[in-house]
């Protein structure tokens, strides 16, 4: 009986997952259905210096997002004027948000 009702509650959430997938792809989103579920990267270029970020990507994201407005793009991890940035493609803006205090520190069009 246990392995029934285990059984069950399994395939209950595999379909639940499935549905959630065909969802997202049919609203057009830009993020795999797996980042959006898991809060995944948008990450691009840069992973190898994540480690040296004393911030967050999302967090990064969030400063971005005070400075500019529209869609979240890709994000980049790089250097900047000798100092470790998030490079947030947000709307027509590229934001830098420095890797280690979370400060805005440009906003410039976006190339």
């Amino acid at each position: 009986m246990k392995a029934r009702v285990t059984a069950g509650l399994t395939a209950l959430a595999v379909c639940a997952l499935g549905a959630f997938s065909v969802a997202t792809a049919a609203s057009g989103s830009k993020t795999p259905a797996s980042a959006t579920a898991s809060g995944g990267s948008r990450l691009d270029d840069g992973k190898d210096l994540l480690p040296q970020a004393q911030i967050s990507e999302q967090q990064a994201i969030a400063a971005a997002r005070t400075a500019a407005s529209g869609d979240l793009n890709e994000v980049d991890l790089e250097q900047y004027q000798g100092r470790l940035v998030f490079n947030v493609d947000v709307g027509a803006k590229d934001v830098k948000v420095d890797a280690s205090s979370g400060d805005v520190v440009a906003a410039t069009a976006d190339d």
